[in-house]
């Protein structure tokens, strides 16, 4: 008996070897890749919601501006909202809430009646 082991067995031993070699170093290379790309993407995600948290407090500066240019009527801020591309239209005052309850008991008055 002999111990050799045939030559076809060697060659394609050899050759499945170094076709796991090579996909172990694919699998390296591309897990590589993708960390880097994680990466961009929480940067990009972190931009985003710097981006939305300035978003927030310019809404709520503008909100201010408008709300301080309307109860005072000052001329500077609506024209630097305007000048901005900012319009907007102060409220009315309502009326007052005692007026309101006058109206309706004078309406349940003549319900009485």
């Amino acid at each position: 008996m002999s111990t050799e082991t045939p030559n076809w067995l060697d060659r394609t031993t050899a050759i499945g070897g170094l076709l796991v070699l090579v996909l172990v170093v694919m699998t390296v290379v591309v897990a590589s890749q993708n960390r880097s790309l994680q990466q961009q993407v929480a940067d990009g995600q972190a931009k985003l919601a710097s981006a939305q948290a300035a978003g927030n407090v310019n809404s709520t500066l503008i909100r201010m501006l408008a709300s301080a240019a309307a109860d005072n009527n000052d001329a500077a801020i609506k024209a630097l909202l305007t000048e901005n591309g900012i319009t907007f239209k102060s409220n009315a005052k309502a009326p007052d809430s005692a007026a309101k309850t006058d109206d309706k008991s004078g309406d349940a008055k003549k319900d009485a009646k």
